[in-house]
């Protein structure tokens, strides 16, 4: 298809009437002849979703607070009618500066599933060690395999036999998305597929307070560990009734499963405040005392310098056809 033959295609789609469920206020299924592509569809159901909004108006500026990559921060969508001949333009801008929760979203492991599964696939060993036990009748033996990908800030550490065949191996992965957040998986099993668990810990702003957060998370995991977890269910009645006798606040939950989060919040200088949420109870603690007063009046300014970003714009234009 030749780029003249595209754009005619792609203006035929954007003009061709859709519809869609409309139920108070939602907007629910889109439909479209099949003439029209999903990319297509996709525009459709963007500018949809916008018209469907809770927002604040101000003449053609609507606002709300939307979660994102980088948190739950303010937006604008500017609609300019008339833009060019029969064509509107969106204008969505994002405030960097003006954000509910500064705490970095979950990326780092999601990247380290999209690389490669073995960095020893295109990247030599950085360091390679082998353990080798020779038998009457056959080799026995480790090799334990390391690999650094400067370009992804990226580690791996493969422990396997050297016995052929024998496809049981442990993998660590450890990566270093930014400067203030560092992610590691450990798996094992054959192929490294059968067990996984992995942690995360980041630092950031939660409601414009220095945070860090450490992340544990888990797929699969052997039998005598998941005897470990029954044993836990079975201890959280007993801790909801014990926590409130030494301050602690402790409610039942439905959190994540498989998955504990411990957050600290630096409330002042002399202060934090501790949440630790798990599969069935939340845990809290507020105005826990530090044994040393935190520097954290400069400090803290610096930090917000460094994370945060310029506003940017990303604008969309929306060709309609003019009655």
């Amino acid at each position: 298809m030749t780029v003249g033959s595209w754009a005619v295609s792609l203006k035929t789609q954007l003009v061709t009437p859709i519809k869609f469920e409309y139920s108070n206020g939602v907007v629910g299924k889109v439909f479209a002849p099949a003439r029209v592509s999903s990319t297509v569809l996709n525009l459709h159901r963007g500018i949809l979703n916008i018209f469907q909004l809770n927002l604040k108006q101000t003449q053609n500026v609507y606002e709300l607070h939307e979660d994102g990559t980088q948190g739950v921060c303010k937006t604008h969508y500017m609609i300019r009618e008339q833009f060019k001949p029969h064509q509107i333009a969106v204008t969505k801008s994002k405030d960097l500066t003006d954000c509910h929760e500064r705490v970095i979203k979950d990326i780092g492991l999601a990247y380290t599933e999209k690389c490669a599964k073995f960095l020893g696939d295109a990247l030599p060993p950085a360091i390679a060690i082998i353990a080798r036990a020779v038998r009457t009748d056959r080799v026995l033996g480790y090799q334990l395999a390391a690999y650094v990908d400067k370009s992804t800030s990226r580690v791996q550490i493969v422990l396997s036999s050297i016995v052929k065949n024998y496809q049981w191996k442990i993998c660590a992965d450890g990566v270093l998305p930014s400067k203030h957040k560092i992610a590691a998986k450990l798996a094992w099993g054959k192929d490294c597929q059968e067990y996984s668990a992995c942690a995360k810990v980041e630092t950031g702003l939660q409601q414009s307070k220095l945070a860090a957060r450490l992340k544990l998370k888990w797929d699969r995991l052997p039998e005598v560990l998941n005897i470990l977890t029954i044993y836990t269910k079975r201890a959280s009645d007993y801790i909801l009734m014990v926590a409130p006798l030494v301050g602690i606040s402790a409610e039942k939950a439905n959190n994540k499963g498989k998955e504990i989060a411990l957050t600290v919040v630096l409330s002042d200088q002399d202060s934090l405040n501790i949440i630790l949420k798990c599969p069935k109870m939340t845990l809290s603690r507020k105005d826990v005392p530090l044994l040393i007063s935190l520097p954290i009046g400069n400090d803290r300014s610096q930090f917000l310098n460094c994370i945060h970003t310029k506003p940017y714009k990303t604008t969309i234009t929306y060709p309609i056809v003019v009655p």
